[in-house]
């Protein structure tokens, strides 16, 4: 039987809008959920439904929406509702349509159901097509669209489930599971409840074997009270009749016994809580690189057919940098990643790789690289998840399954073929592909596109431990805050080298989502200083500042301590000034 670990709601205020009793639903013979519980919406919440891929929370929201009938029991709605699907799952072909992106028909549809009048708004993955600022667009929309209505929507994006939601409810285990909060009050509780099942286990660990343990001291005693020890001097009659006195004692040693031994079997059995083994990497599995960078650029020009995205653009990466690239869809972050990519397939192991009137760039001699993209196109569709990893990798077995297990793909869905995956999982068979290979440079271009909310924490770790450079393009902002330690801001045709807390300074916003007057300041400061530089004055000087840091954080037996706060001081002036 799974349990079902509920935080205790508060009272709510609004009045009942929608309620739904025993739901359940299959697929096929596979039952998705089947609730036991009554689900209940009130007016004004903002709830965030949340769960694995495959386990039916469309199937819900859909239900709720009146627009799949239940296997089993009812949902009454009080008030009138819009549902808005995935942009996936509807026809894009109307004439009206056609010219618009997948950002904009997002938008369209969101505005149109949110002013149609409807008091409930139902919405399943609404961030689809949505860069940084629409993510941004749509969080504002919904706050402002609950002051007067109702929120029930799905989503994998963190972000946007921490400042939008209310509630959360969590599809798991074939039940709903309700949450009060946004998505860190939701991770909180989970933790707690992780370390509340772990302790409980561990107790009953320790009275079992306690138990054992002194069921067998008590067998041993009770076997020795039951022999009288013969003692110089005792006749055989006396010793015999002493024998009812010690079958008394083993009697009553026997009895207590028994009553452990009962003990022991009525003891309620606690599962050990499911841990996964964590991912370790072998860094002579990747080439280590032993330049002092990994790639840099100088004179980047991109452009698309006749329009230009960057001019004169210029970053060095070093080795174990964690780079994320910024910017809005269109910006040119995919055409930054097939530039490198194509640069450095078209000159081998060539250091230096030109390409006419669109600026240079080089890479470290055993740079290996490899690139993530959308359409997978180096998976074998015939061959199983396992093998597609085993082939280009260095690494055994049992280490690639480790990382197959953390990205969700488990004992037999590492043996299936390809061909009979869903798209998210081919996506993790991808990722898994090119972390246990024997590239040391990552290119990865949406690498969380079609996971779920525990693969991406997943990835966010795999991402951490990765003993190689990263470079990647995602609208994830958890992900990008969690795990980059650089970036890369495409701005109006620059591109502006950041650490990351320079960029989190410069993204900072207060709590009605306007940018602070402290961060605006900073940010235009910033902003004009950064462009009043060269491209490769702004490289060194940030390069210099990140490199000064972790210097200072942890200093070399070598390092002269008093030259580098001196020179720490005089770049913070400098930053100050400018």
């Amino acid at each position: 039987m799974n349990e079902r670990y509920t935080t205790k709601t508060p009272e709510v205020s609004g009045r009942l809008v929608m309620e739904a009793h025993q739901l359940a639903a299959y697929v096929g013979d596979r039952r998705l959920f089947r609730l036991q519980d009554p689900l209940r919406v009130y007016a004004g919440e903002r709830i965030g439904l949340i769960g694995a891929n495959g386990v039916g929370k469309t199937t819900l929201l859909r239900m709720l929406a009146g627009i799949l009938e239940p296997d089993a029991g009812y949902v009454k709605c009080d008030v009138s509702s819009s549902f808005v699907p995935q942009l996936d799952d509807v026809r894009e072909e109307e004439a009206e349509e056609v010219t618009l992106s997948g950002g904009e028909r997002t938008k369209r549809r969101l505005n149109e159901a949110a002013n149609g009048g409807a008091e409930l708004l139902l919405l399943d993955e609404p961030t689809s097509h949505l860069d940084v600022e629409g993510l941004e667009w749509l969080e504002e929309r919904l706050i402002d669209y609950a002051r007067n209505g109702t929120l029930l929507f799905i989503s994998h994006d963190r972000t946007l489930l921490n400042r939008v939601a209310t509630k959360i409810w969590e599809v798991e285990n074939e039940a709903v599971h309700i949450y009060s909060g946004g998505y860190e009050d939701y991770r909180r509780e989970k933790e707690r409840l992780r370390i509340e099942r772990q302790r409980a286990y561990e107790n009953y660990v320790a009275e079992r074997q306690r138990l054992q343990e002194a069921i067998v001291e008590k067998k041993t005693h009770a076997h020795k009270v039951g022999k009288p020890r013969s003692k110089k001097g005792l006749t055989s009659k006396e010793i015999r009749s002493a024998r009812p006195h010690f079958n008394r004692k083993q009697s009553k040693v026997e009895k207590t016994v028994k009553t452990m031994e009962k003990r022991l079997e009525q003891l309620k059995v606690v599962e050990q809580p499911f841990e996964l083994a964590p991912v370790l990497f072998d860094a002579n599995c990747h080439a280590p690189l032993r330049s002092k960078s990994a790639l840099e650029a100088q004179g980047l020009r991109l452009s698309v057919e006749e329009r230009e995205l960057v001019r004169d653009g210029a970053f060095r990466i070093r080795p174990h940098m964690r780079v994320a690239l910024i910017g809005p869809n269109g910006a040119g972050k995919t055409t930054l990643l097939r530039r490198l990519l194509e640069a450095y397939e078209a000159h081998g192991q060539d250091t230096e790789r030109h390409a006419e009137g669109a600026g240079v760039i080089r890479y470290a001699p055993s740079a290996r690289i490899a690139y993530y993209d959308q359409k997978l196109y180096a998976l074998n569709l015939q061959e199983s998840v396992l093998d597609n990893v085993l082939k280009s990798s260095a690494y055994d077995q049992t280490s690639v399954r480790t990382t197959l297990a953390r990205l969700r793909l488990r004992r037999d869905d590492a043996l299936k073929p390809v061909w009979q995956l869903s798209g998210g999982e081919k996506v993790k068979t991808q990722l898994a592909k090119m972390f246990m290979s024997e590239a040391n440079v990552l290119l990865l271009d949406e690498p969380t596109n079609y996971l779920d909310i525990d693969t991406r924490e997943e990835l966010e770790r795999v991402l951490k431990a990765y003993p190689g450079t990263l470079v990647f393009a995602t609208h994830d902002r958890t992900l990008m805050d969690r795990t980059a330690t650089h970036a890369i801001v495409f701005n109006n045709g620059t591109l502006d080298w950041l650490t990351i807390e320079a960029l989190r300074e410069r993204l900072r916003l207060n709590a009605n989502g306007e940018r602070s007057p402290e961060a605006a300041s900073a940010a235009e400061v910033q902003s004009d200083s950064v462009l009043s530089l060269s491209a490769e004055e702004r490289m060194k000087l940030e390069l210099e500042w990140a490199e000064l840091l972790a210097r200072l954080s942890a200093p070399r037996k070598d390092d002269a301590v008093e030259e580098l706060e001196r020179r720490y001081a005089e770049l913070l002036e400098r930053r100050r000034q400018l």
